[in-house]
């Protein structure tokens, strides 16, 4: 039942072009006022030099100077958003108003949390909106972010450019180098995220992060130090957005996927702050407004997502944090053959504290949460002939997990900087399923039989997980930085112990040239809450495996033209079974279906270079260019054959047009080679008893390609002046010349004469031309 195929999920909307018109009040672009200032520190009161400034609106900037002044000669009157940013200080964000007088506009910036041991020795890393030491051409403003082109508003598409990472236009779970979405740590302000997708029986089509909560993403695709273990390819580390520095800021959303609202604010002066998001898709909303052609069908997909923090200083240097993120899944599905009810839950709650003790950091958190699946319905299909005919599924599970996390960092002068800490965690899971399926069967008298399967699964599993790890970073000459660590994790369900070590370095040529090497080993551990009952697995496998070596150039220009070089190389052993549907579409019940594989790898190996170009002068123009060669692939059955998205060649680039008025312009152009696919075959065969049943044949893995990908987004956006906040409407047109990408071929068998031909065609299309219009209000 490949809903998606028939036209039935939820991106299948019209939407109405809108005229965007300058509103009653806006501002003459021939008047203009001054708007000045001083940054300060909020501790010692000292003037700040060398700080970003920039009006987000009119996309302009400037850097303070020794006495920390700022100046912007000609502001038109308006309502804007004033960004305060230096490396080592928190993000500042406020709104400004400019009326006929010059504005003064005093501002004091707090230390971060932890400011210590701040050189990036990461080959692969790529810094998002945040103030990390990373240089500048890799990092985006959250006006770059807001303003790419996507879909449902969600912060794991807006990478999909970056080089290295494969995602379709359906999913948004991120494949990094080669590996799959399970092999990426997915952290939101230092909590592991083991559910980061809704809608997972859609293949999870958004995250569960709203964008407009996010203030800094790092994404580490290259190695990674060691406080950071159990997955084999990257980290994806979120941190919420910093309240104003005083009052309160509301915005509220409405897209064509969901409504949210966020607000933040401070308390008690500036010593508190908190933040509130919710958000609610209305997918179910859409398809019954836009469904007129089957009045039989029904499908209704929801999701909501709940996001807040609350934090105080209760002394100088002392912060402590609660954070709660609660997101949950509904879908049904009904028609004269089908009946699906599944819903989906993850809760996560976390305390945090930060501390510095002179030259000594700590952070510790205590969390717990929950996961919650219950999945049930069946098909009755007379005529199929690639699955069951009949297919009844009960799924239910839970997952329970608690622990305490410790982090110090411990800086012993300019050569030498420390880090340590541990994780212990308490598991639990309960897994309830059981499924029962009938095939057609052509008997020997030329009658139609059925063959009947049955599997039931039922377990409780619990366990533990500790870990420690010790890294020291050192800088023997001026140009050289090095951090050599290591860590120790222990995984009681699956009975392993293992020890990793990890080598990173950064070498600076020149100012405007940097060397990084890394290299390491990776330990990834079957899940407590990762066993394929479905697919009738019982046990728990032993750690995956991973070595990765790294190496990368970085240089920037006289002309401010940016390049980066990286090559990279991953050798994988000891790797546990997986499975996949060959087909890859987009089923309620993939492990029933008749295209369903075991995969048995023994090594696996991911190589490749990529390349990435960009200039951002921080005038109306900006653009970045990326290109990737890669091969990922595993062993299986002796033969090495191409993983499921392994993309040989791949090239994307963004662009944007800020003119100094209320208008943003942005386009996205992405083109990878075709991803791998598998032929099928059917044949009669006689089962011990006589009877003959249609057999399906999977041929040898992934030895067809798809056609090539290519697609162009645009986006268009315009900001205006409403009472005391400003209004961004924005169009997007998604798939804008409509290419025909496809996700998998279909194979369609035919019976005549007890004889079987199959015919290969083209399987689930990706997303066509999508325009899509939305409205942001901050006030």
């Amino acid at each position: 039942m490949g809903w998606w195929r028939s036209g039935r999920v939820g991106w299948a909307v019209v939407c109405v072009a809108m005229m965007l018109a300058s509103p009653r009040g806006a501002h003459a672009q021939d008047e203009t006022v001054v708007v000045s200032g001083v940054i300060r520190d909020s501790g010692t009161n000292a003037p700040v030099s060398g700080v970003m400034v920039r009006i987000l609106e009119r996309s302009i900037q400037v850097i303070t100077g020794l006495d920390g002044r700022f100046v912007f000669a000609t502001v038109p009157p308006g309502t804007y958003t004033i960004r305060v940013d230096r490396i080592g200080y928190e993000v500042v964000e406020d709104l400004l108003t400019v009326g006929a007088s010059p504005v003064t506009v005093p501002i004091s910036l707090a230390t971060a949390a932890v400011e210590l041991g701040s050189i990036v020795v990461t080959p692969g890393r790529f810094g998002v909106m945040g103030n990390s030491a990373v240089q500048q051409q890799q990092t985006l403003t959250r006006e770059d972010i807001e303003t790419v082109p996507q879909i449902g508003e969600d912060v794991f598409r807006v990478l999909r450019t970056i080089p290295g990472v494969a995602v379709d236009d359906i999913s948004t779970r991120l494949n990094v180098r080669g590996g799959t979405d399970y092999e990426l740590l997915n952290l939101l302000d230092g909590m592991e995220l083991y559910e980061p997708y809704h809608l997972k029986d859609f293949d999870g089509v958004f995250g569960v992060v709203d964008v407009q909560s996010v203030g800094g993403i790092n994404l580490l695709t290259g190695g990674f130090g060691a406080e950071h273990g159990d997955k084999l390819t990257g980290v994806f580390d979120m941190r919420s957005r910093n309240p104003p520095v005083s009052g309160a800021r509301t915005t509220v959303g409405l897209s064509v996927s969901n409504v949210s609202i966020l607000s933040r604010g401070s308390f008690d002066g500036t010593r508190g702050q908190w933040l509130f998001q919710a958000r609610r898709g209305y997918l179910d909303l859409l398809l019954k407004l836009t469904d007129s052609d089957d009045a039989e069908e029904d499908i209704s997909p929801q999701y909501y997502d709940v996001f807040g923090k609350a934090q105080y200083e209760v002394a100088p240097n002392h912060r402590l944090a609660f954070n709660f993120l609660y997101a949950g899944d509904e879908l049904t599905f009904r028609d004269p053959q089908a009946r699906v009810e599944s819903t989906w839950s993850s809760t996560y709650g976390w305390l945090t504290w930060d501390a510095v003790f002179g030259g000594v950091s700590a952070t510790t958190m205590a969390f717990g949460g929950k996961l919650n699946r219950g999945r049930d319905g069946f098909i009755d299909n007379a005529d199929a002939l690639r699955g069951p005919n009949f297919l009844s599924v009960d799924d239910r599970r839970t997952f329970d997990f608690a622990g305490i996390k410790e982090d110090v960092r411990v800086d012993l002068g300019d050569r030498l900087f420390l880090k340590f800490g541990g994780e212990a965690k308490q598991l639990e899971a309960d897994y309830d399923y059981s499924r029962t399926s009938r095939q057609i069967a052509l008997l020997p008298s030329g009658s139609i039989g059925n063959v009947h399967d049955t599997t039931d699964v039922a377990l409780k599993p619990s366990g533990s997980e500790l870990s420690g790890y010790l890294a020291a970073r050192v800088r023997p000459i001026d140009a050289l930085t090095a951090e050599v660590g290591a860590r120790y994790d222990r995984i009681s369900h699956t009975d392993d112990s293992d020890v990793a070590t990890r080598v990173l370095t950064a070498l600076q040529l020149s100012d405007a040239t940097t060397l990084r090497a890394s290299w390491g080993t990776y330990y990834q551990s079957h899940g407590l809450h990762e066993l394929e009952v479905g697919d009738g697995e019982e046990r728990f496998y032993s750690t995956d495996r991973a070595q990765q070596i790294a190496f990368g150039v970085e240089h920037r220009f006289p002309s401010d033209l940016s390049l980066r070089v990286e090559l990279y190389r991953r050798s994988i052993d000891d790797q546990r079974p997986r499975f996949l549907n060959a087909d890859r579409e987009i089923d309620p019940f993939p492990e029933a279906e008749g295209d369903r594989i075991r995969i048995d790898p023994g090594e696996g190996r991911a190589r490749g270079i990529e390349l990435l170009m960009g200039l951002d002068r921080g005038g109306p123009w900006g653009w970045s260019a990326n290109y990737g060669l890669s091969q990922a692939e595993d062993q299986v059955d002796g033969v090495w054959v191409p993983r499921t998205l392994d993309q040989r060649h791949a090239f994307g680039i963004t662009a944007a047009y800020r003119p100094q008025s209320p208008w943003r312009f942005s386009w996205t152009f992405q083109y990878h080679s075709g991803w791998p696919a598998t032929a099928s075959g059917f044949a009669i065969e006689a089962l011990p008893d006589s009877t003959l049943v249609l057999a399906r044949t999977i041929g040898e893995i992934n030895t067809l390609r798809l056609p090539a990908y290519h697609r162009l987004d645009l986006r268009i956006s315009r900001n205006f002046n409403v009472g005391s906040g400003i209004l961004q409407a924005y169009l997007d047109v998604f798939n804008v010349y409509n290419r025909a990408n496809l996700r998998g071929y279909f194979f369609q068998p035919f019976v005549n004469n007890a004889r079987v031909q199959v015919v290969q065609r083209p399987g689930e299309e990706l997303l066509p031309i999508l325009p899509t219009i939305g409205f942001r209000w901050e006030f």
